[in-house]
């Protein structure tokens, strides 16, 4: 069975493409991020409910760091 997430995250066009692109790393063939417009979308793909609860996991927290660098950066 597969089980799938899409995480739609709203932010300004110039904010998701910076996010974006510092996520790519952890894109491995499960999981994608990409901008459409002024949303930032995450999708992700694994055979079981427990790895997608992970990868989602994973990705709010790498999500997290990116916005607070991103935040700090803007400080200064």
């Amino acid at each position: 069975m597969l089980c799938n997430a899409e995480l739609f995250l709203i932010m300004d066009e110039e904010r998701a493409n910076i996010v974006a692109l510092s996520l790519k790393p952890d894109d491995p063939g499960w999981c994608f991020s990409e901008v459409r417009g002024n949303e930032l979308v995450v999708r992700i793909v694994t055979n079981r409910i427990e790895s997608l609860i992970s990868a989602c996991e994973d990705y709010f927290r790498t999500l997290k760091a990116a916005l607070e660098t991103l935040r700090s950066l803007e400080g200064t």
